[in-house]
């Protein structure tokens, strides 16, 4: 089939519906453009509509804030115009009554007067804070309702009412030839039709809506019919041009250089360039054949050029994996040209075994299924050393047959080496050049492998933050400086030296004993107090406090080691300044510090486990006879395997760890329960319950406490809450507002530990306690020392006058227990008189068994 044809019916087939789909969907797109455009231009009107109605409510607030600061004459004339415009000015006094405004000697109409009638509830219940404006509807009326507040004598606000009336709406619906009627519909009824939501006074949802005029219907399908019209013909006469000038510019010539071909390739001229007579277009397509043999040889120009642009090293090898062109990237970084390595492999012409690694490589892809291969080798020439990464592809023929292929050589020494340099940064501290915290990480890890004994020291500045603080940071970096210079010049060979951050350094001197390490850290110690900064007109020194622990090959982690040290290095602060202690695992203040953490999991999981044990320890009166019977509510917490745990062992913990609010709620809520089981003992028990410092200083503890009364429906005269000296004066007015709240509700309280604290005499006054409970350390050697019988004595001569119980706890003999009588003391507490057990085996007629335990402070 000729190409005529060939064209005609490929044109019949494929172009016309084509066309034909263009058409349709032109049209369908035309038609949603101008639906679209309708739609926008009516949303736009009636934004205009509720922009024009905003503004109006704009007006009328601004012509309500004018009536409110006019003078009496020109407040008259603006009342007067507002009733002229149909407004309706409303005043809210400070009894809130709702009345007319109106100009002097006017009278309300009927409008004015049922509009009164209708704001009236509204405005009672409303607030007057702050300013509204908006659109309300009442029943099937809608009125623009503007409200300011006002700060005068007679006025508490001032609202503008005016109805939009039927009239009014064909006054915003005539702002716009488009719309045919206008409407306020709420959400529910506003359907499909365009709607914009409009600014409401009361918070009710409303819209406005319109219908719009329906001759844009008709201009819009006779102008889409035109655009058809126009477009058909303009295809039609395209059509015919197109068919026209490829008949003449295409198929004639292609005819012509199909047969020039065809005798070409039957008389095997391939080698002479083609020789056309006719029209222009063949003339011009013989001289691009011709013109393919000269763009092969452009072809080869533009890929020597693209080698030599290219920043990498390009290398191209034959099928044999000799070399057959360098590029000039290349020839600078192996210092060799092309003419010099021709023919030659990849190791003739590459330093040290990097050369031979490439030619095994590179064989290995030439004779293989494999097309790409990379990885890096490090070039070694003389002196100078190079990191290069390379890349190997193998270059096909078309017919599949290996062609030789093209190694790319990258230097990356340079960023290499910036490599090193940001991960040497990453591991030492930027002020000072010593190791960071991350490499003192890294160093403990590693020293949990070594067998050897080190001193792990931890070390912190005295007196810095005085010189960061009085002189900057410049300053005070400058100090790190010279701290860490001097630290250094007194470090072995294998020491390990870090700053972990702030004024905080840690050290690990290898290899050493507590002798050796003390004698170090005593020079180191010296150093670092020798130092002075000048700064600014002014000397400043630091001192040091170092805490020291060892680690001793597998016996310990050297990361809990290191937090010995720490703990040593507290209680190194606590001795002085620049002072040096060595963590000793027998010391019981330092064990306490080292498992505290623990202790802490350990009574949250007692708590919600429900593992808190109530013991009691009984309170006898000793100078009278009382029919109620006291007793103090222990806590001990009791583990997986039963056995009890002493307060001595925990409290620390819990009260480090701020937990004591939590325990003591928990124990008060025990305490309260075990009372509302044995409501037989209301009447004669009475549970004295111990409340931290902490817990005082707590939110809610009294709503808490509230809350537990109610529920359980126990009462308050069976509970006293005991609070030490030292809680209730360091928490003095929390203290007196939880005391007095409490008290007022029936419950009794002692203040325990009297006299070891800083209390005086004063504050039995001012605190509103019932029973005074002396500190033991009077009474234990009451009986034999006479100081202690004078210090007793006077407690509870004072306490007597003021009206005070007095209760003497740790007594433990008849000896004593007789001098309390002796002195008149009312009640005493302690082992001669009752030892600790357990709450739940409680029996008032019975004798307490005994059972050694501490007492809960």
């Amino acid at each position: 089939m000729s190409i005529t044809k060939r064209f005609t019916l490929q044109l019949a087939a494929i172009a016309l519906p084509i066309l034909i789909f263009i058409g349709s969907a032109l049209y369908w797109q035309l038609e949603s453009g101008l639906s679209s455009m309708t739609a926008d231009l009516h949303s736009r009107t009636l934004a205009g509509v509720v922009d024009e109605l905003e503004s109006e409510l704009r007006r009328q607030n601004r012509d309500l804030s004018d009536l409110l600061v006019a003078q009496p004459p020109l407040q008259q004339h603006l009342l007067a115009q507002s009733r002229l415009q149909g407004r309706v000015p409303l005043v809210i006094n400070h009894h809130g009554e709702l009345r007319l405004l109106l100009p002097d000697a006017a009278r309300p109409t009927g409008t004015e007067q049922g509009v009164l009638d209708k704001f009236t509830r509204l405005f009672n219940t409303g607030t007057f804070q702050y300013e509204r404006s908006g659109v309300m509807a009442l029943g099937d009326r809608f009125y623009t309702v503007v409200l300011i507040p006002a700060q005068t004598k007679a006025w508490r606000g001032l609202a503008l009412i005016q109805e939009l009336t039927p009239e009014r709406f064909k006054t915003l619906s005539h702002s716009s030839e488009l719309i045919g009627e206008l409407q306020l519909l709420p959400e529910s009824r506003i359907g499909r039709n365009i709607s914009i939501p409009l600014a409401t006074f009361s918070g009710e949802s409303l819209w406005v809506t319109a219908t719009f005029h329906q001759w844009q219907r008709l201009e819009k399908t006779q102008l889409l019919w035109s655009l058809m019209v126009l477009f058909i013909a303009a295809v039609l006469l395209m059509l015919g041009v197109m068919v026209f000038q490829l008949w003449r510019q295409l198929l004639v010539p292609a005819r012509e250089l199909n047969l020039a071909l065809e005798n070409h390739r039957q008389n095997k001229l391939w080698h002479k360039p083609l020789r056309l007579k006719g029209s222009g277009t063949t003339r011009k397509l013989t001289r691009l054949i011709n013109a393919l043999s000269e763009e092969v040889g452009i072809s080869h120009l533009f890929h020597h050029s693209a080698l030599n642009a290219v920043s990498d090293a390009a290398i191209m090898v034959n099928q044999e994996g000799r070399v057959i062109q360098l590029s000039p990237v290349a020839e600078l970084l192996l210092g060799f040209n092309t003419d010099q390595v021709l023919n030659k492999p990849l190791s003739a012409i590459m330093p040290g075994n990097s050369g031979a690694q490439l030619d095994a490589m590179l064989v290995t892809l030439l004779n293989g299924s494999k097309l790409h291969d990379e990885g890096r080798v490090q070039l070694a020439r003389e002196q100078l050393a190079k990191m290069v990464d390379f890349s190997i592809t193998r270059v096909d023929k078309h017919e599949g047959e290996c062609a030789g292929a093209v190694v790319i050589l990258k230097d990356i020494t340079r960023s290499e080496l910036l490599k090193r340099e940001l991960k040497r940064k990453s591991h030492y501290d930027l002020v000072t050049g010593l190791y960071n915290r991350q490499s003192f990480d890294q160093y403990l890890q590693n020293l949990e492998r070594d067998d050897g004994q080190h001193a792990v020291c931890y070390m912190d500045l005295a007196r810095f933050k005085l010189i960061n603080d009085s002189c900057g940071h410049e300053a005070g970096d400058r100090m790190l400086k010279d701290v860490s210079e001097a630290m250094v010049r007194c470090l072995r060979k294998g020491d390990f030296l870090a700053r972990l951050g702030g004024d905080e350094f840690a050290l690990v001197l290898c290899n050493t004993t507590a002798l050796e390490a003390a004698r170090q850290l005593k020079v180191l110690m010296d150093k670092v107090r020798a130092i002075t900064l000048y700064w600014d007109s002014g000397s400043y020194t630091v001192g040091i406090h170092i805490g020291v622990a060892f680690h001793r090959g597998l016996e310990s982690s050297p990361r809990e080691v290191f937090k010995d040290a720490e703990l040593a290095c507290q209680a190194a602060k606590s001795k002085g300044e620049s002072q040096i202690h060595f963590f000793d695992s027998l010391d019981q203040d330092m064990a306490h510090q080292r498992n505290a953490p623990a202790w802490a999991m350990k009574i949250n999981e007692a708590i919600i486990n429900d593992n808190l044990v109530l013991f009691f320890q009984p309170i006898e009166a000793i100078s009278h006879k009382s029919a109620k019977r006291r007793m103090e509510i222990l806590l001990r917490i009791r583990e997986e395997n039963g056995s009890i745990l002493a307060p001595g062992q925990f409290i620390a913990a819990a009260e480090r760890f701020n937990l004591m609010p939590t325990v003591d709620r928990a124990v008060v809520r025990k305490a309260f329960e075990w009372l509302a089981r044995h409501p037989e003992l209301w009447e004669i028990q009475v549970l004295s319950v111990n409340l931290s410092g902490t817990t005082l200083s707590s939110d809610g503890l009294v709503d808490y406490i509230d809350d537990l009364t109610k529920s359980l429906n126990i009462p308050s005269h069976c509970i006293c809450f005991e609070v030490t000296e030292t809680a209730a004066i360091a928490n003095e007015s929390r203290a007196l507002e939880i005391l007095h709240a409490l008290r007022r509700r029936g419950f009794a309280f002692a203040l325990d530990d009297f006299g070891s604290g800083f209390a005086s005499y004063g504050y039995l006054r001012q605190l509103p306690v019932d029973y005074v409970k002396i500190d033991g350390c009077f009474v234990r050697n009451l009986a034999t020392n006479a100081k202690d019988y004078a210090i007793v004595k006077s407690i509870h001569d004072v306490c007597r006058v003021i009206g005070i119980e007095t209760v003497a706890e740790f007594v433990e003999d008849q000896d004593t227990l007789d001098q309390l009588k002796m002195i008149g003391v009312n009640y005493a507490q302690g082992y001669g008189i009752g030892r600790p057990k357990d709450l739940e085996s409680y029996e008032p007629d019975l004798p307490l068994p005994e059972e050694p335990a501490q007492a809960w402070p």
